[in-house]
């Protein structure tokens, strides 16, 4: 199964810090730093970020999204209630599932993280690179296969 079977890949907003003071709307931007190894957003290093225009609400974090970060180490990081309404910068993806879907998105956040997801995501990037790319687009992370194998062991007894 492919993730855009089950889920909607999003991209970040690009926001421009505003110094005119006219209509200025603050939003709490997620940053490098704010993405933890293991698996949750740091709200202690979000980014304060004074802007002239409203973001998209697809652009902001919902409770079960799970955030994955588009360039190397390409973390993924689950949302928890709490954590909503935050701006997703452009070089992080949002992972949305679909309505219809009756799976936990943790799933997703650990399949990234673990040592299949890497290889899974890096055998689709090197299949379309000559040499090893830094960065992963929505495209290849919208084509990564989920549950290839997934079964291996059930089916040994």
């Amino acid at each position: 199964m492919k993730l855009r079977e089950i889920a909607k890949v999003i991209k970040g907003v690009h926001l421009l810090e505003d110094t005119v003071k006219d209509n200025v709307k603050t939003y709490k931007e997620l940053s490098m730093l704010s993405l933890e190894p293991i698996s949750f957003l740091d709200e202690r290093k979000v980014i304060k970020v004074n802007v002239s225009h409203n973001v998209s609400p697809k652009q902001l974090t919902k409770e079960g999204d799970v955030i994955v970060s588009l360039y190397s180490p390409m973390i993924a990081c689950y949302v928890e209630k709490n954590q909503e309404g935050y701006a997703v910068p452009h070089y992080m993806g949002i992972v949305r599932m679909k309505n219809y879907v009756k799976m936990d998105s943790r799933f997703i956040v650990h399949f990234i993280n673990s040592a299949r997801g890497r290889r899974a995501l890096s055998k689709r990037l090197e299949s379309s690179f000559s040499s090893k790319p830094t960065s992963l687009s929505l495209v290849m992370l919208n084509e990564v296969e989920l549950l290839t194998g997934a079964n291996y062991l059930m089916d040994r007894f």
